[in-house]
């Protein structure tokens, strides 16, 4: 979620309605060819085939004239348009509104301002099913001119795509920023096909269990529907392995998407190959853009530069929801920030790079070049003409310079390094550019039946400071059929292949280029239960390949981007604090224990009500007692409204040994102090090659 307001600007002219509609002009002064729209939010519900209603806000511009009509744009989450998500979303629907769209912020059901029980899970067959029921009614309003568009960052880039592939009639276009179109392999359960433990899946099982806004009643409904059901991450816990539930709305295995769609990704935000696949793929119009920030819209994504993509976005809905001719689909449809190269760091605000806007993907031009592991650690043209085998222990805690999950900014990758096998080219004797799918492929070997291994490339300073540029984890057991998984021989060689994450980067002249392979990647990957060593065999059956681009100039770039606008401000509530999310790792070499926290605490205003939310998270594990690893996590939401205090706090334990993975969710309701109701749950589920 976002909680930054620095870019947005005081709406001028604002008259809260005590009929809870808000009449308002943005200060934003129109050009002299456009008049903006004067606007009014307003709370409703539509009611589903199964007699559900889901709460819908709607941002609606006031008509010029009688009888005008507009299209619709559709955004779908769980994440609590009435409380959490109030101020973020403001900015986007009165961006649009004044331009003459009409904005349904529709809340999941189950969850925020809507009826129902808690889905089974996300994107289930009920949310998506609603999704086309709300096309289809939001196309019929007297005020809708027929055509209705779905957009969204994450959660709602992913319901879109979703149904986007059902093709209701109504439904012209989409914008999916940051979305995924294979739920087991690129989402945050499961990164790579190897078991991650993410702190959304704590966040989203708290959230979920909040009273239905804007009331809060609490009865016996309330924990019929939310309190009472069991939390998500069982579920997903209970699904280690590949299959038909994962794969029921991924895309990847279902027929090219046939909706128009705008594609926006990050460099640094873990879900980017998206935009490729569905850009390979799909059999309508496509735009594709990947910048260089994080799990951001692109006009406040750290790190920049940035871009207005509201502006683009406009014209995209103009063209396909008001069937303006504006030329959009004749301009170059494939976008990325190519990184000219940049020592680590974790706090950039801004890297050094340009933009490369192409008509297609790969660029023409593009070439790949293989580099072979050698031995004496050496990356080179051509395989050893020697055989050889380097061995690696298996280091559990290792990998916490690499954060996360693939994304955001890091620094020094020395300390991950010490801990992997690492081959480096000879110093460039000129820059190298590269931008798509790196792959890998290696032959190795294990000493146990499970491990699992990571594969970063790396830039190499010549002063020795390492940038990660992207990588990507293997699970072996997958290696023939993600579908039924096979345990490794133990000391038979086999073959791992893997595509590395999108990327780009230009490798400076002096620079090495660095393959790193490791068997951990903490707290990243979840640990694999059996100490010991593997083995990693240099030869032609192990190499990197580089997706190399001719390089431009980038003194005069391809495209030049808008500067992001100033956005509305909501003007009946205000952030109060945002503090983290901060991170921390400790490694103590000499014990083997490595630990990873993470802590965020924030607080805004509503109509004069009081917001708070807390949470903590931390990872530990032993290099000697690696199936032994640990997860604890505690988050707190006290909402004061109207003097009643609803204060919901939850804290998850996840401890694994060789076998099983021991979990338990405990829920705290308290209301104006006294303790309401409190809920365990407890399971012990099989580790599934895990």
């Amino acid at each position: 979620m976002r909680w930054d307001f620095a870019i947005l600007k005081k709406l001028a002219a604002c008259l809260f309605l005590s009929s809870g509609l808000l009449g308002c002009h943005g200060d934003t002064a129109p050009s002299e060819t456009t008049a903006y729209y004067e606007f009014f939010v307003e709370d409703d519900t539509l009611e589903m085939k199964d007699g559900v209603h889901l709460a819908v806000t709607y941002y609606r511009p006031v008509a010029k004239q009688p009888g005008e009509t507009f299209p619709v744009i559709m955004e779908k989450v769980p994440y609590r348009k009435d409380d959490f998500f109030t101020l973020g979303d403001y900015e986007y629907g009165a961006y649009f509104a004044k331009r003459g769209y009409v904005v349904a912020r529709v809340d999941v059901r189950g969850t925020g301002g809507s009826g129902g029980g808690i889905p089974v899970s996300e994107y289930s067959e009920a949310e998506i099913s609603d999704a086309e029921e709300l096309v289809a009614q939001l196309s019929r309003k007297n005020w809708s001119n027929g055509n209705v568009g779905m957009y969204g960052i994450s959660w709602s880039a992913f319901n879109s795509l979703m149904t986007a592939h059902r093709k209701p009639p109504a439904l012209k276009a989409i914008i999916a920023a940051h979305g995924s179109t294979d739920l087991f392999y690129n989402d945050v359960h499961y990164i790579d096909g190897a078991l991650h433990i993410d702190v959304y899946a704590h966040q989203i099982d708290t959230d979920n269990s909040m009273p239905q806004s804007p009331g809060y009643r609490i009865d016996e409904e309330y924990f019929r529907n939310r309190f009472d059901r069991e939390p998500w991450i069982f579920t997903w816990l209970r699904q280690q392995q590949d299959g038909d539930f994962w794969r029921k709305e991924s895309l990847k295995f279902k027929t090219p998407l046939e909706v128009p769609v705008y594609l926006i990704g990050g460099l640094l935000d873990g879900y980017r190959d998206f935009v490729t696949e569905v850009s390979e793929t799909a059999k309508a119009p496509v735009i594709a853009e990947i910048g260089p920030w994080n799990h951001a819209w692109p006009e406040y994504g750290v790190p920049g530069p940035n871009y207005e993509w509201r502006a683009k976005a406009l014209r995209w809905w103009d063209h396909w929801l008001k069937g303006i001719d504006n030329g959009i689909l004749d301009e170059p449809g494939r976008m990325a920030f190519m990184r000219t190269g940049h020592a680590p760091a974790t706090d950039l605000a801004t890297l050094p790079g340009y933009w490369r806007c192409d008509g297609q993907w790969p660029v023409d031009g593009s070439s790949t070049r293989r580099l072979y592991p050698q031995t004496k650690r050496q990356l080179g043209d051509a395989p050893s003409a020697q055989g050889g085998v380097d061995r690696l222990r298996y280091r559990a805690g290792a990998g916490m310079a690499a954060g996360g999950w693939w994304g955001e900014q890091t620094g020094d990758m020395a300390a991950d390094d010490a801990h992997s096998l690492v081959y480096d080219s000879a110093p460039l004797a000129e820059a190298l550019e590269i931008m798509g799918t790196p792959q890998v492929r290696l032959r190795v070997a294990a000493d146990a039946p499970f491990y699992q291994w990571t594969v970063r490339l790396e830039d190499v300073a010549p002063d020795g400071q390492v940038s990660l540029i992207s990588g990507a984890a293997i699970n072996p057991s997958q290696r023939f059929s993600r579908l039924e998984p096979e345990a490794l021989i133990p000391g038979e060689p086999t073959t791992l292949s893997t595509p590395i994450h999108f990327t780009t980067w230009r490798f400076n002249p002096g620079h090495r280029i660095r393959l790193a392979v490791s068997n951990a990647q903490f707290p990243m990957i979840w640990p694999s239960p059996t100490p010991g060593s593997t083995a990693l065999f240099p030869g032609a059956d192990t190499w990197l390949d580089l997706p190399v681009v001719p390089t431009e100039n980038e003194t005069s770039p391809s495209c030049v981007l808008p500067a992001p606008e100033p956005s509305d401000r909501a003007p009946f509530g205000k952030e109060l604090k945002n503090n983290g999310p901060v991170f921390q790792s400790i490694r103590n070499e000499r014990t083997g224990d490595s630990t990873f926290t993470t802590a965020s605490d924030i607080a805004w205003t509503l109509r004069g009500d009081t917001y708070r939310s807390a949470e903590r998270y931390q990872w530990d594990v032993n290099d000697d007692a690696p199936a032994n690893a640990r997860f604890q996590g505690e988050r707190r939401n006290v909402f004061t409204i109207s003097g009643n205090e609803i204060d919901l706090s939850t804290l998850a334990r996840i401890e694994s040994d060789a076998t099983y993975f021991h979990i338990t969710f405990t829920k705290t309701l308290r209301q104006n102090g006294g303790l309401v109701r409190e809920k365990t749950w407890a399971d012990h589920i099989p580790r599934r090659y895990q």
